[in-house]
């Protein structure tokens, strides 16, 4: 049952969301209508995915021990703190934290910039020349390369896939070696989506 106190603006970060909220969040990331919300949302998917990785390395998974984790002084308050986490973890490579920083560095700059930016601005272009080239499609390379400024806003979108499809695959990995159970992957739930099913449907 929802509570009926709406608590303060700080709690948006923190709560989790429903299979309908992660799919209004995709779908509002796809569109790239404007470049902050670009920028934030691609992070909040990314880090979303980062978190249901590092919840099911925990011994304790209920959700009143994860809010205590990501409390305003909980160790994972922070994107920056869940990264650090789950490389000390061996959850993954340098290269998969390095990627994650770039995509909290960029959000940060959109996030937190007191002047509207957009993708082509030298701050956010010099982050994403640090993107790894698994990372990123052999083909945007070459535009990587040529046609940063350009495509900029394209290789953060790709790169924000890139990670979260990344991290979603860990998780499931990991569910299925701890369950006899179904698990969906990635693509089922994009067929899911595309034929109008819903969770529990």
């Amino acid at each position: 049952m929802a509570s009926h106190n709406p608590g303060k603006p700080r709690d948006l970060s923190r709560a989790q969301p429903e299979i309908a909220d992660l799919y209004a969040l995709s779908e509002a990331f796809y569109k790239g209508e404007h470049p902050v919300a670009t920028a934030i949302l691609g992070a909040a998917l990314v880090e979303y995915h980062l978190e249901q990785l590092l919840r099911s390395k925990m011994k304790r998974k209920d959700d009143k021990t994860w809010e205590m984790l990501v409390a305003s002084n909980g160790p994972l308050n922070s994107f920056y703190s869940k990264i650090v986490t789950g490389y000390a973890l061996g959850i993954y490579d340098d290269g998969i934290r390095d990627n994650l920083h770039i995509v909290r560095n960029i959000r940060n700059a959109f996030a937190h910039s007191r002047k509207l930016i957009r993708f082509d601005h030298p701050a956010v272009v010099n982050e994403l020349r640090k993107a790894t080239r698994t990372a990123l499609p052999k083909k945007s390379w070459k535009f990587k390369a040529q046609y940063l400024n350009i495509h900029a806003p394209g290789l953060y979108m790709g790169l924000c896939y890139w990670l979260s499809a990344k991290l979603a695959r860990m998780y499931i990995r990991r569910m299925r070696m701890k369950s006899t159970t179904y698990i969906p992957t990635p693509a089922d739930l994009v067929k899911a989506l595309l034929s109008g099913k819903t969770a529990g449907s």
